[in-house]
């Protein structure tokens, strides 16, 4: 008489996912990713590739004493970098930020960072070593400035 495929919630009863088997396959699910290109990208792969080889550039980016970046500096980062561009926009860079952060955080750690830069390939549709390649060529954050005109007025 009732068709218990369409139960939902508590009537459910075994159909249910448990929150940890959910959970699980979440981590999962993000711990795997693919690029555009169709490589999987996982936690080994990302530490294979990038290494401690942009570790340099993190802490370039990062405040004086500071171990972490802010989200003003990753975007900083990722202009700099030119990684902004066909398939990455500064949108997707701040919600990537927002994404590999913890969730009551402000900054992140060098493993996040390589993280974004992963998530970073897979929008712009590139592999990783043409990203890290692009990153690896930071001299540091660019600094844009001014010139004063001159003034007859001042000495």
């Amino acid at each position: 008489h009732d068709d218990k495929s369409l139960y939902t919630g508590t009537h459910a009863g075994s159909l249910l996912v448990s929150r940890t088997e959910s959970r699980k396959n979440l981590r999962d699910s993000m711990e795997m990713t693919r690029t555009s290109q169709g490589q999987e990208v996982t936690d080994a792969l990302k530490k294979k590739v990038f290494g401690n080889d942009l570790k340099q550039v993190f802490a370039d980016y990062c405040d004086k004493g500071e171990a972490s970046m802010d989200g003003k500096y990753f975007a900083k980062m990722a202009k700099d970098c030119q990684l902004v561009g066909p398939g990455l926009t500064e949108t997707d860079v701040d919600l990537t930020f927002a994404k590999i952060k913890e969730r009551d955080a402000r900054r992140i750690t060098y493993a996040q960072f390589l993280d974004g830069l992963a998530i970073f390939a897979q929008k712009r549709g590139t592999t990783l070593e043409e990203i890290k390649a692009m990153v690896g060529q930071s001299q540091g954050p660019i600094l844009y400035g001014t010139v004063a005109e001159a003034n007859k007025f001042h000495d």
